[in-house]
């Protein structure tokens, strides 16, 4: 999959062996360079003021220290892949640090795995949440238990907006989906998710039968849209598996994730609310709620992070 040309792994302190090796794996097949990131949280100065033995900032300074002989140590057992592999270890809001790199050195794929951390149940945590709402490049959230391949990719797309960043973001989605499949010797399936806005209120206005043909028409218009979007890669590629389906398109996702047991979604997240990148689409933010495969989102062409660069936010 020679597709990404600079990748940021996020490694942590509890540190996944499954995301480090396909992270390595995916610098080795696009000949790109892969750095190893860890950001420690600031110690609160009132900790600081315990001791009379060692500063905050000294301690600060030595746990950095310590966190970055750790990277490197793992950095050493991928010497002989080729890979140039760097290690940076920084201070402050994970996510927030993260992007910044992301900006000042152009990456352009973050991984990081995923476990049970800030949100209880949930399997997606408050960085990963955060990553997808601020990072402007493709972030890629790996489950803990994916070992070795992916047997199932799902790629979400959405017929509903054709506006041109939307329609390009589709389009990013399928070729990178099928890219994926591809290299996991995995089976590709789409799913487009439709609905008719206000229909009950548009019943109560103008009757079964009016709505009733609209609908069928709305219908006829999205699996004409989706095929003419599918055309093309056909042509080329071998022919997924289609689920074109009408409801709640988080519902709908969920489920058709849940009974293909797809191991990877490929979604986008698109900011709907005029506050750009601080919500995700409601529809990305449900789906994390409660989707249990690893996670590969996108961001439309044009996003710009509400993050600054360090030399900004002074």
């Amino acid at each position: 999959m020679k597709r990404f040309q600079n990748i940021l792994l996020y490694a942590g302190m509890e540190q996944n062996e499954a995301a480090i090796n396909r992270a390595v794996n995916l610098a080795m097949e696009n000949r790109a360079p892969l750095t190893f990131m860890d950001v420690v949280k600031p110690i609160p100065r009132a900790l600081g003021m315990l001791t009379d033995v060692v500063e905050t900032e000294e301690m600060q300074r030595l746990l950095v220290q310590d966190h970055r002989e750790k990277l490197l140590a793992i950095a050493s057992d991928y010497v002989g892949t080729g890979v140039e592999i760097d290690v940076l270890v920084s201070s402050g809001d994970p996510a927030t640090e993260i992007v910044r790199q992301v900006l000042e050195k152009k990456y352009d794929l973050v991984v990081k795995a995923v476990n049970e951390d800030t949100m209880g149940e949930r399997i997606f945590g408050s960085i990963s949440r955060s990553l997808l709402r601020l990072c402007p490049c493709p972030v890629w959230l790996l489950k803990p238990e994916i070992h070795g391949q992916f047997d199932v990719v799902l790629a979400a797309v959405d017929m509903e907006d054709q506006d041109p960043v939307h329609v390009e973001l589709n389009r990013e989605i399928l070729e990178l989906g099928h890219a994926v499949a591809a290299r996991e010797d995995a089976k590709l399936h789409i799913v487009s998710v439709w609905d008719f806005w206000m229909e009950q209120a548009l019943r109560r206005r103008a009757g079964d039968e009016e709505i009733d043909v609209a609908l069928a028409a709305h219908k006829a218009t999205i699996g004409k849209r989706l095929e003419a979007f599918l055309e093309p890669f056909r042509a080329t590629h071998e022919a997924p598996e289609v689920h074109l389906r009408r409801g709640s398109p988080s519902s709908i996702v969920r489920s058709v994730a849940d009974d293909i047991e797809a191991d990877l979604l490929v979604m986008g997240t698109v900011c709907r609310t005029g506050a750009a990148g601080f919500l995700i689409g409601n529809t990305a933010e449900t789906v994390l709620n409660h989707v249990t495969c690893s996670i590969l989102a996108l961001k439309p062409d044009g996003f710009i992070s509400p993050v600054e660069l360090a030399s900004q936010a002074g």
